[in-house]
């Protein structure tokens, strides 16, 4: 029991990540708005207050490896070491009158981009020497209408480290109101990944293109199959964009039976490791659906509680 207790401080000690700092550099027309958020498992922190965000105000100039000297918008950020954070940049409308760009992810480092004030963006941070690091798949959630699209949505289970995730869909109690279910991924907490994003490895009769959100819903048509359970396995090439590089196989699953009561990680057993999982979960850093162990809709010490409890033999 002391090696609980003694993993138990020393993960409360880990909570708060150390801080750095990047900054984002654009080239435009006249000065964009600059919306930008981090997320960390349930906990989202905007760096410039609500939508559309502030309008960027300083400017300077940055002499990219040809020579050429180029004059841009800028604004730092400072955010966890453990993560890396977004940026939509806008025109400050709403309305016909709103252009933005989609989400612009996983920034780590100075970046440096382009933007035309409507709705495309280049990424040009090569140009200035610096060299944009490969997307790490931190989290992979499972989106769909019945969460109303919100990224704490169920979660894949890593297999392989940033390459391979599997999700099994169990459908066999679900009342639908129509034989079709639409689906997205969501890569770190903000990159939506729909169907254009993917190609598909042996795709069968049931995988159907929807044309209902930006992007397109990946659909699956169930009026002609008795499948009721999926398994469902995204694989992540690598690369330095997080939209590019990924494959989806979609085929039966098996219904999972009853998970083991305070197994918060889901690895077959209750250890150290489940305190751990529900620790990150109240420093907002994880999302884990099991880490309710005591079933009273909050997670919190009383719920390392039960963990220990049952590691001790009890339940």
């Amino acid at each position: 029991m002391k090696k609980v207790f003694f993993t138990l401080l020393l993960a409360l000690a880990t909570i708060t990540a150390k801080a750095v700092t990047a900054t984002v550099y654009v080239k435009a027309d006249t000065a964009p708005f600059l919306y930008g958020w981090y997320t960390i498992g349930a906990k989202e922190t905007k760096f410039n207050g609500a939508w559309p965000g502030t309008l960027m105000t300083e400017t300077t100039k940055k002499t990219n490896k040809e020579g050429e000297e180029i004059e841009f918008w800028y604004q730092t950020f400072d955010f966890p070491e453990t993560s890396s954070f977004n940026i939509i940049f806008n025109n400050g409308l709403d309305g016909v009158d709103k252009r933005q760009t989609g989400n612009i992810s996983d920034i780590a480092s100075d970046r440096y981009f382009t933007y035309d004030g409507e709705n495309s963006y280049n990424d040009i941070t090569e140009e200035f020497g610096v060299e944009i690091p490969d997307v790490e798949i931190q989290a992979l959630s499972f989106i769909n209408p019945f969460n109303e699209w919100n990224s704490l949505a169920d979660p894949f289970t890593e297999v392989e480290k940033n390459v391979k995730y599997t999700y099994t869909l169990d459908l066999t109690n679900v009342e639908l109101e129509e034989e079709y279910f639409r689906f997205k991924l969501m890569a770190n907490h903000s990159a939506w990944l729909g169907y254009d994003n993917f190609t598909y490895d042996d795709p069968n009769e049931w995988l159907e293109l929807d044309l209902g959100m930006d992007g397109g819903n990946i659909g699956l048509i169930l009026e002609e199959t008795d499948v009721r359970c999926f398994l469902i396995t995204a694989t992540f090439a690598g690369g330095k964009n997080i939209y590019e590089g990924w494959t989806l196989r979609i085929e039966e699953g098996t219904p999972a039976g009853p998970g083991l009561k305070g197994d918060v990680n889901g690895d077959g057993t209750v250890d150290v490791a489940d305190i751990s999982a529900i620790i990150s979960v109240m420093a907002g850093t994880a999302t884990y659906p099991a880490a309710d162990v005591n079933g009273d809709s909050t997670v919190d010490v009383a719920d390392i509680s039960s963990v220990i409890s049952i590691m001790a033999g009890g339940n």
